[in-house]
C-alpha cells in the first residue's frame, strides 16, 4: 500500500496546526509466525496499515465458547440520533445467538423529547450473516457494506429508519491480537467510520423525514472469553462534531505472560492526528474498593500515546468511581457458575480531563469532562 497523502489541518480555537506526515506502512506478520509462540504467549497487534481489507469486518462465525462479535453504528443528527449494535455470541450460556441493542431519539436542541429503545434477542436460525461480504439480517434490522458505504435499516416502535453511511475505514494500529499459538484465539478491534455525513430517512406516523447525521462505528470480535484474556480493561471515547479521542488499555491475565498493551487515537473533523499503539499508563491516584474484593483502581491516571516523534497525553484531573456488577442481572445459577471464572466489577468514572497534543512540534491543550470505565476481572 502507498503511504497516505500528506494533509494539512488547521484546528481552529486550539492554536494547533498539524501537518500530517506520511504514515509508514507496517506489513502484517504472517499467521504462520504464531508457530514460534508458546501457548501462554500473546502476539499483540498483527499490524495492518491505515487501510482495511474485507476480512477486517467479515463475521468470524466461530464455534468457540468465548466467541462474541459486534458491529456498532452511531448517528448523531440535529433532530434524530440513532444507535444500533449487532451482536453474535456463543458466550454466557448462549449458542449462535443474535442480539440487537440501541435506540432512536428525537431531539429539540439538546433536549431528548422522544426515545425508543431497541432490544431483541434472536435464537439460531432467526438471523443470518453472509460469509463472503458484510450483510447482517437480524429480523427487522439489516446492516450491509458495498465497498464504499454502509447501509443500515430498521423498524422500531413508532416507525422505521434507513441510512447510507460513507466509510473511511481506519485501523488505528488495531489488527489482531493472538492469545497463545493459534490463529483461532483472536481478539480484534477496529473503527468502521467516523466523522462522515450519513444521509437517511426517518419514517414516523406515516411522515418521511429526510435527515443527515455524523457517523461513528466500530467492530469488535473475540474468540477467547474476556475473563480468560484480561485481568483489567480500561476504555474511553469522546466523539463530537469536531473531535474524536479514544483509548483502550488491556492488562492480560496471569495465564498469558505479556505486559499490558493498548492504543490511543486522536482525530479532528475526520482526519487522523495521532494513532498510537505505544502506550504508557501512570497512576496518579488509586482508589481501594473494600466492598468489592479489595480491588485497587487507578481513579486518576495519565495515559501517553506515542507515534514516531509525536504524542498525546491524556490526564484524568478529577475522578469519582461508581461501581456496578456485570453479573447483577444473571439468574443465581448462572451467576454462581460465572463467578468461578472471574469476579468482574465495572467502575464508571466521571471525570474532568485534559488532552495535551504535540504533533510535528505544534501543541494544543484541550479541557473537557466525560466518563471512562475500568473493569477489574479478578
Amino acid at each position: 500500500m502507498n503511504a497516505i497523502l500528506k494533509k494539512c489541518l488547521c484546528i481552529a480555537g486550539l492554536g494547533l496546526f498539524v501537518n500530517l506526515v506520511d504514515i509508514a506502512d507496517i506489513e502484517a506478520a504472517p499467521v504462520s509466525e504464531l508457530e514460534n509462540l508458546s501457548s501462554d504467549a500473546v502476539s499483540v497487534y498483527n499490524l495492518g496499515s491505515d487501510e482495511f481489507v474485507l476480512n477486517d469486518i467479515l463475521p468470524i462465525m466461530s464455534t468457540s465458547s468465548g466467541y462474541d462479535e459486534k458491529w456498532e453504528l452511531y448517528l448523531f443528527g440535529d433532530e434524530y440520533q440513532v444507535r444500533l449494535k449487532f451482536e453474535i455470541s456463543n458466550f454466557a450460556f448462549s449458542k449462535n445467538e443474535g442480539k440487537l441493542k440501541g435506540f432512536v431519539k428525537k431531539l429539540n436542541g439538546k433536549e431528548v423529547v422522544e426515545e425508543y429503545i431497541i432490544s431483541e434477542s434472536l435464537k439460531n436460525g432467526q438471523w443470518s450473516a453472509a460469509k463472503d461480504r458484510l450483510f447482517l439480517d437480524f429480523d427487522k434490522y439489516k446492516l450491509s457494506f458495498d465497498g464504499k458505504e454502509f447501509h443500515l435499516s430498521g423498524v422500531y416502535e413508532k416507525g422505521s429508519f434507513e441510512y447510507d453511511i460513507p466509510a473511511n475505514l481506519w485501523k488505528p494500529g488495531t489488527g489482531n491480537v493472538y492469545f497463545g499459538n493459534s490463529e483461532d484465539n483472536v481478539f480484534k478491534y477496529g473503527l468502521l467510520t467516523f466523522h462522515k455525513e450519513a444521509r437517511g430517512t426517518i419514517v414516523k406516523d406515516g411522515e418521511t423525514i429526510h435527515t443527515t447525521a455524523l457517523a461513528y462505528g466500530n467492530h469488535y470480535a473475540t474468540t477467547v472469553a474476556v475473563y480468560d484474556m484480561f485481568d483489567e480493561l480500561a476504555d474511553f471515547r469522546e466523539h463530537n462534531k469536531d473531535l474524536l479521542v479514544e483509548f483502550r488499555y488491556f492488562e492480560p491475565s496471569q495465564k498469558y505472560k505479556r505486559d499490558p498493551f493498548g492504543y490511543m487515537i486522536v482525530a479532528y473533523k475526520g482526519v487522523p492526528v495521532l494513532s498510537s499503539i505505544s502506550m504508557e499508563r501512570t497512576a496518579l491516584e488509586t482508589w481501594l474498593d473494600d466492598g468489592n474484593y479489595g480491588y485497587e483502581v487507578n481513579a486518576r491516571q495519565s495515559i501517553v500515546g506515542k507515534e514516531d516523534n509525536n504524542q498525546a497525553v491524556f490526564n484524568v484531573l478529577t475522578a469519582s468511581p461508581k461501581t456496578s456488577d456485570p453479573y447483577a442481572d444473571l439468574p443465581a445459577f448462572q451467576r454462581n457458575i460465572a463467578s468461578r471464572f472471574a469476579k468482574p466489577i465495572e467502575y464508571a468514572i466521571p471525570m474532568d480531563w485534559e488532552l495535551l497534543v504535540d504533533v510535528d512540534g505544534m501543541k494544543a491543550k484541550i479541557l473537557m469532562n466525560g466518563l471512562y470505565t475500568i473493569t477489574k476481572m479478578r
